[in-house]
């Protein structure tokens, strides 16, 4: 009768196979067996993850929002310095590892806790007299040259970059998966490409300034360095241990070892990413996979020391005393060298010396600098949770459906001994969720505080 299926047709397990309908209803009640198993385990760890669900949940657009003004604060500028520095890095390394807290090493620098970003110097010779060292800081840019097209964006469609919106680059063919994944790589692309822009107008603006302060008749820019600062900054300069850069004293040093480290690679040291504990696998025995794992033992290491491998790498500062300009001192343009002999500087200073003096000095660690840390782990462990908890969810339902197709099986062979050739019919809709049902109020009976009240007396009791 047209598209109904008679009795025997329902019986039989060929079309039940083949019946698009039928496995429709299947995955159907597949997904609804998933998602009531997985809703009793959530609900009896939600206590345990209500401090990382707690806030609502971020869209793309607020995240991409969120990169591109961290990015922004990353953007070097003539007109913020420090004693000579800047406050933000002058790009020696990658972005990949920028992801600290931009603000808060800004306040560090402008307080002078840490030292500030300095243009470096491929090499020094201590034979340069004053004016040769000027006319090479003359020539310094303000930040390194970026590399225009990178291999990993090659064929990423980036559009109108100064167009927010980029929604019509996606291609909607792909399955939602995939949009994510491209949708990633365009904004990463168009970012890059914003970096570049944003930096090459502070470039712009940097060189017009100082073509223009060659002419007598203007007036001179505050915020450009005089020639006495640029002498003054290079002259008793040293070398990173690190980077190998030539850079102007004094430097940041570690609270362990006393080693001097620019903040450029100082902002590179972080904690390690997040993992389990490693332990010692007995080849004979199975390795437990990530979801078996317990969350909890999620850990990760504080950064060590690029020198001596002590743990919680920290390192101090103490600021210049012949010079403080820019936030918090004179304009830079107005610093001259004074003539009266001054007293020994940080930076000639022995190990002994400067371990005492920093007693007083404030400690700073990658964790000051980046002090979402935990929040990091904690979202890293309720992820595992998540995942942990839909495999156990898959598991149990897949049992609950053997469970009832059993419990039909033997129904049908009683009732129909004579047909027990055939093959039995698979187990009703409403069969199944009512043994979903019965086991998930089981489980969360199980799991809830009264019960373990229970078990708790009756184990008392005995």
């Amino acid at each position: 009768m047209g598209n109904v299926p008679t009795k025997a047709e329902q019986n039989d397990p060929s079309w039940r196979n083949n019946n698009p309908n039928s496995n429709e209803a299947k995955r159907t009640r597949n997904r609804r067996a998933v998602s009531l198993v997985s809703g009793a385990f959530r609900g009896n760890n939600g206590s345990s993850q209500s401090n990382v669900g707690s806030h609502r949940r971020r869209t793309t657009k607020e995240r991409e929002q969120d990169k591109e003004e961290r990015a922004k604060q990353l953007v070097v500028k003539y007109n913020e310095n420090v004693d000579g520095g800047f406050l933000a890095p002058f790009g020696v390394y990658g972005f990949d590892k920028l992801d600290y807290d931009a603000k808060i090493v800004k306040t560090l620098i402008k307080e002078r806790k840490l030292a500030p970003f300095y243009t470096p110097l491929q090499d020094f010779d201590e034979s340069w007299t004053k004016e040769e060292i000027i006319k090479i800081v003359d020539g310094l840019p303000l930040h390194s040259s970026y590399e225009e097209n990178l291999e990993e964006f090659d064929d990423v469609p980036v559009g109108n970059i100064n167009r927010r919106n980029f929604d019509d680059l996606i291609d909607r063919t792909l399955s939602k998966k995939d949009q994510r994944r491209q949708r990633s790589q365009i904004f990463r692309a168009r970012l890059y490409k914003k970096r570049i822009l944003w930096q090459e107008k502070e470039d712009e603006l940097f060189l017009e300034k100082k073509l223009a302060s060659r002419n007598p008749a203007n007036e001179p820019d505050k915020f450009l360095p005089s020639d006495d600062l640029k002498y003054d900054l290079y002259k008793h300069g040293s070398e990173c241990p690190i980077c190998f850069l030539y850079l102007p004293g004094p430097m940041n040093y570690s609270v362990c070892c006393q080693q001097p480290i620019c903040t450029e690679c100082f902002v590179q040291i972080r904690r390690a990413e997040a993992h389990f504990p490693h332990e010692e696998i007995d080849p004979t025995t199975h390795a437990p996979r990530e979801e078996e794992k317990d969350p909890n033992l999620l850990t990760s290491e504080p950064a060590s020391c690029p020198y001596c491998a002590i743990p919680d790498f920290s390192i101090s500062y103490i600021p210049p005393t012949s010079r403080r300009t820019g936030f918090g001192g004179i304009p830079s343009g107005m610093f001259t060298i004074k003539l009266e002999p001054e007293a020994d500087t940080p930076e000639e200073m022995t190990p002994r010396s400067r371990s005492k003096s920093l007693e007083g000095a404030s400690i700073i660690t990658s964790d000051t600098i980046r002090p979402d840390w935990e929040l990091k782990l904690n979202k890293e462990r309720a992820r595992l949770v998540r995942r942990s908890t839909n495999a156990t969810a898959i598991h149990i339902s897949n049992r609950l459906v053997n469970s009832a197709h059993m419990t039909r099986r033997e129904s049908t062979q009683d009732n129909h001994s004579s047909n027990s050739s055939r093959h039995t019919p698979e187990p009703t809709a409403d069969e199944i969720e009512n043994v979903m049902m019965e086991e998930a109020i089981r489980l969360s009976l199980e799991d809830s505080p009264g019960d373990k009240r229970q078990k708790k007396r009756s184990q008392t009791m005995v």
